[in-house]
């Protein structure tokens, strides 16, 4: 299960949404399904549940799908977005 970080904050800005740790000064920014999944983990998700919504929003190859979800999820734990819970 994975969930995201409160310590960042972000905003829409042109074609991406941009986001920044104060406490550490860091700074992201994150292409549409990027930030679609930061949504989605405002709640925590196991890489499954991600995958499901994801597929349900994007018109993409389920075994495609499941590869950028998991690439999402171990850069977005390398960079601090996110955190495994449960």
């Amino acid at each position: 299960m994975w969930q995201r970080r409160d310590d960042w904050i972000g905003s829409e800005v042109e074609d991406s949404f941009v986001m920044i740790n104060l406490e550490h000064g860091a700074y992201v920014d994150l292409n549409h399904s990027a930030a679609y999944a930061w949504d989605l983990l405002a709640v925590p998700r196991d890489e499954d549940g991600l995958v499901a919504a994801m597929l349900a929003r994007y018109a993409v190859d389920a075994d495609h799908c499941r590869a950028m979800v998991q690439a999402l999820l171990i850069d977005m734990a390398d960079k601090e977005l996110i955190a495994a819970v449960g």
